[in-house]
């Protein structure tokens, strides 16, 4: 509705008459006082006069920049949502055939009905808000709170009076919604659907599991499993494995509520990525059958790195490091005094030097090899012979003179981060006791953590990091981890900073860098709703990166069914997203062709199921009511989409807004200005022409 209008301009206002008068002048002298137009008849001159008066007057208000101003009420229709719930839980009991059907042509008429007085926004939803009307119940992960988290940021400062929830209430990922929502937003009515009725069902629930292990190693499957009304009824845990049964053990249902809860240790005994089956036997009468079973994958390694510890002496140190690294099971660790090593250091990775204290003909063989070196330098070292060993820095230690010095995180370290989490735990670490001197750094040290002397902070570092072609190696300048561990513990009751700290560290120095000229970069698992994404790199001689050839991906399944790819070419690399793939154990094979080489990598991967619909079939009403109560709403049920729809009507919470708009333009950018400017143009051309003025 408008309201008003005004014209305005950039200018004094008085220059309005100007242009008037100018109109008006320029007129006067050019029809009153030239004769030639004295013969011409009054009302024919008199109209000429007034075009070219018009005109010109017109042309010099538009010099003025002038605008048009208009002020009107705009009125914006209430907003209601329409989400719903598109997993494959909704299927999952009786009435099935109602959901693919009767019911899909019952919620369009709804909202048919409701779009008459309102703005209708339909969402189907399942691990997230889709903006999409296709509803096939095929979504793996139900996250009720992500719905309204998304709502309110999609729809944030907008004029929503409802949300129609319709869903069986059961959700397996995010937060119990009626704790997660804002209540004073808008209104919210569920519609609830599925089956609150408990079915008769056997459910294996969870198998918790390593996902690696070593070759000849035990490892165990927890399995836990559910038998819901089926007392008195027999079912049979099995795990099998390449169609060979390892394990198996029967049940007698007990009650209506039975749980079942084993640990089986099984051997590793093939290297690579293995797929065991583990299933819980159906049961007569039982309507869910796809949450009995789970695929599992584990990846078989062909033996631990090994990480060797070599101590001038007995310290707390040592089982300090042993127990850190070895929290991980990649990991190793072998520990024993330095004037007792033999000298082979071809079976392991790494070497951990606890104090660098004389000048042996052991210390010397490890500073000369190949193998990456970590130096922990405290008391009991000789500064003289740690120079000597020339890693890229020196310190000139003050005689009898130690430092307990604390631990600060450099935050421009660009070898690995931490988390934040254990950044902050190492603010609270005790101090390392260590020398007292000057420290002096080459270029090529990367210092993770610096030195602070009480309150001071300083430059000097504390752990620092070399590496020099293939050669790595790490100094701490203290001793006492065995503290940092003490601490953590009684600060978190776990060690998890410490663990961090010490394998990621042990993990840099570990790993040689690859330098292969064609590298491939994947996950080792996805699960079945994660898109496959793989990239590829590609270096010349140069160890450049390119990408001037095509690169070709071959990808294999269990079944020697294949699926070629081609990747998609990045800046200076490559990409592909091979989108969603079935449940199963994969492996690939990549090829590229650059000059006259032909360059192939392969590997495997494992696409996990999720089967998170399938362990809860039975709908939560309660949920859903309670997310309705808290705002104001109420639940609703299908047949009664009706009585939803009236209530909507007459909730005076649901209401249109009613605001003022101003729109502010250029005159000069209106067309019609020019099509005036333009008949009047025209008008006294043609006059004047049929005069004989021309």
């Amino acid at each position: 509705m408008l309201l008003s209008i005004n014209i305005e301009t950039e200018q004094p206002i008085w220059l309005v008459t100007v242009c008037l008068l100018l109109g008006f002048f320029y007129a006067y002298f050019l029809y009153k006082k030239d004769a030639r137009f004295d013969e011409v008849k009054p009302l024919i001159k008199k109209t000429m006069f007034g075009a070219r008066f018009v005109l010109i007057a017109l042309l010099s208000f538009l010099l003025l920049s002038p605008f048009i101003q208009t002020l009107f009420n705009k009125t914006e229709k209430p907003i209601i949502i329409f989400a719903q719930d598109n997993s494959a839980s909704i299927l999952m009991n009786k009435d099935s055939a109602f959901y693919t059907t009767t019911y899909q042509t019952k919620i369009d008429e709804f909202i048919n009905k409701l779009a008459e007085n309102f703005q209708v926004r339909k969402f189907t939803f399942g691990e997230e808000l889709k903006d999409e009307n296709t509803i096939d119940f095929s979504e793996k992960i139900t996250n009720l709170s992500a719905v309204f988290e998304q709502i309110e940021s999609k729809f944030y400062n907008q004029n929503v009076g409802a949300v129609i929830l319709a869903s069986d209430g059961i959700y397996n990922q995010g937060v119990n919604p009626a704790y997660q929502t804002n209540s004073s937003m808008y209104s919210v009515y569920s519609l609830a659907l599925g089956d609150t009725a408990v079915k008769r069902d056997v459910v294996l629930k969870e198998v918790n599991h390593n996902k690696i292990t070593f070759l000849k190693n035990q490892f165990p499957f927890e399995v836990f499993g559910l038998a819901k009304k089926a007392k008195g009824q027999k079912t049979r845990l099995k795990i099998t494995h390449n169609n060979t049964i390892l394990y198996s053990k029967d049940y007698l249902i007990e009650n209506d509520n039975y749980s079942i809860s084993e640990t089986i240790l099984l051997d590793a005994k093939q290297v690579g990525t293995q797929q065991y089956r583990i299933e819980l036997q159906s049961i007569d009468g039982e309507t869910t059958l796809s949450n009995n079973v789970k695929e599992v994958f584990v990846e078989v390694l062909d033996g631990r790195q090994r990480v060797l510890i070599l101590a001038h002496a007995p310290h707390p140190d040592i089982k300090a490091l042993k127990q850190s690294i070895e929290s991980n099971e990649n990991y190793q660790v072998t520990n024993q005094l330095i004037n007792e090593f033999d000298g082979n250091t071809k079976p392991y990775s790494l070497v951990i030097l606890h104090q660098v204290a004389e000048n042996n003909v052991a210390l010397k063989s490890i500073a000369e090899s190949s193998l990456s070196v970590w130096y922990i330098v405290g008391a009991q070292s000789n500064e003289s012979v740690f120079n000597q060993i020339n890693l890229g820095i020196k310190v000139n230690k003050s005689r009898g003179v130690f430092n307990d010095i604390l631990p600060k995180v450099d935050t421009q370290f660009p070898l690995f981060t931490l988390s934040e989490q254990t950044q902050n735990t190492i603010k609270n670490f005790p101090p390392l006791l260590g020398f007292f001197g000057e420290y002096e750094l080459k270029n090529n040290g990367y210092q993770l953590l610096n030195q602070k002397i009480g309150s001071v902070e300083t430059n000097n570092p504390l752990f620092v990091f070399f590496q020099q072609n293939d050669k790595k190696n790490a100094v701490l300048f203290g001793e006492g981890i065995w503290k940092w561990r003490m601490q953590e513990f009684l600060m978190n009751k776990n060690n998890d900073a410490t663990n961090e700290l010490i394998n990621k560290a042990v993990q840099f120095l570990s790993v040689k860098d690859d330098k292969s000229k064609f590298r491939i970069i994947y996950d080792n698992s996805y699960h079945e709703n994660e898109e496959l994404i793989i990239k590829a790199e590609l270096y010349n001689d140069s160890y450049e990166l390119i990408n001037d050839p095509e690169v070709k991906l071959t990808v294999e399944n269990s079944e020697n069914k294949k699926f070629n790819f081609l990747f998609n070419k990045t800046t200076k690399a490559y990409f592909l997203n091979a989108g969603l793939l079935p449940p199963g154990a994969y492996q690939f094979v990549a090829e590229t062709v650059y000059g006259e080489k032909k360059y192939t990598q392969k590997g495997k991967f494992q696409v996990l199921p999720l089967v998170l619909e399938a362990n809860n079939t039975t709908a939560d009403f309660q949920v859903l009511s309670n997310i309705a109560q808290k705002h104001g709403g109420k639940m609703f049920l299908p047949s009664q989409l009706d009585e939803l729809a009236a209530e909507i009507e007459q909730n005076k919470n649901i209401s249109s807004i009613i605001y003022e708009e101003q729109s502010i333009k250029d005159l000069i950018n209106l067309k019609w200005i020019f099509f005036i400017l333009l008949i009047l143009l025209t008008l006294e051309w043609f006059l004047r022409k049929q005069q004989g003025a021309y």
